[in-house]
């Protein structure tokens, strides 16, 4: 009897061990998860240096004083998809157009393909971003720039670009875009997906794409990225 007095009473110690592990596990889940959801996107939290020229694709460029262009992403887009993993690029020497596919940014098996701000061949590639990819994220105005551009049609493709001042007030329409985009995956979706969209207010959530499948990458890349061109 004493023997089955002691063994229920070290069971119940290591059931209660478990609970308590386990309600500690889920708090710290519950509070890293609201933290994520904390985080508001709006105009003020997106990052545009002066002295580069922003394009509707999503990209920047800048001439350097050798008459090459330096492309990469803007900070809008990297707020959207969040840290990425791998960044899919073309080859030296391949020639690029304005409008059309020019590397791919990819996030767990989930991509997004942007297009070129301008014509040009590819003179070198930031072969950085194959080995760290996270410069792209981290520093995508500096360190993590994509491809040196020899342009072919800079002074008439230089008016369809924008400044600081201008591109700003450009992005009040991509926000409203944006909205409209995820409201419409809310309703598809019986507003199972509200609580990682909008906050209250109708604050946009910070790397609001990040914790959607597949299937909202690709939604998102016909309805909003091919729009942009």
């Amino acid at each position: 009897m004493v023997i089955l007095l002691i063994i229920a009473f070290v069971v119940m110690c290591i059931t209660m061990d478990a609970i308590v592990h386990y309600s500690k596990q889920k708090k710290s889940k519950i509070a890293a998860f609201s933290n994520v959801l904390s985080r508001v996107f709006n105009e003020e939290t997106v990052t545009i240096p002066k002295g580069m020229y922003y394009d509707k694709t999503h990209t920047w460029a800048f001439m350097e004083k050798n008459g090459y262009v330096k492309i990469g992403i803007d900070d809008f887009l990297l707020h959207i998809t969040g840290p990425l993993n791998r960044i899919k690029m073309k080859n030296i020497g391949e020639k690029i157009m304005k409008g059309e596919p020019v590397f791919s940014i990819i996030q767990n098996g989930k991509q997004l393909t942007i297009n070129a701000p301008i014509s040009g061949s590819i003179k070198s590639i930031n072969n950085q971003l194959i080995e760290n990819s996270s410069l792209i994220t981290t520093s995508n105005y500096n360190e993590g720039w994509i491809y040196t551009i020899e342009p072919n049609n800079w002074v008439r493709e230089i008016q369809f670009l924008l400044i600081a001042d201008s591109y700003k007030e450009w992005l009040k329409n991509e926000f409203m875009r944006l909205k409209d985009f995820f409201v419409n995956i809310k309703m598809a979706n019986n507003s199972a997906y509200a609580p990682l969209i909008l906050q209250d207010g109708g604050e946009l959530n910070d790397n609001i794409l990040a914790e959607f499948g597949p299937e909202v990458w690709e939604d998102f890349q016909t309805k909003f990225i091919n729009t942009s061109r």
